[in-house]
């Protein structure tokens, strides 16, 4: 049985359309949200993950059209693990579109 160390119930979300963001919500790749928890979240990214994320980013939900600032706390591939630092901030439309910009989510 392994040491389960999270804080609160995850939750499958059905490979949930995200983004993470860095700086002023620039655009850094698309992800999907693998689970999720109050304060958690397994992603899976997707290219160009070969590059060095920062460790503190911004997880973008295009479902919910909320975002969360969140740290990470493992990887393993294009999969990782993030520990969500505050409550989630609904996005207003004019963020979403400047969110959006050239890119979509899969």
């Amino acid at each position: 049985m392994r040491n389960e160390r999270r804080q609160g119930q995850r939750r499958t979300t059905r490979l949930r359309p995200g983004k993470l963001l860095g700086a002023r919500d620039g655009f850094l790749c698309d992800c999907a949200v693998v689970e999720r928890s109050p304060r958690g979240a397994r992603i899976r990214a997707f290219a160009p993950v070969d590059r060095v994320l920062p460790e503190v980013l911004t997880l973008y939900d295009e479902v919910e059209t909320r975002r969360w600032t969140a740290r990470i706390v493992w990887a393993r591939g294009a999969e990782m693990g993030l520990a969500i630092e505050a409550d989630g901030q609904t996005v207003s439309d004019a963020e979403r579109h400047k969110i959006a910009g050239l890119f979509y989510a899969v």
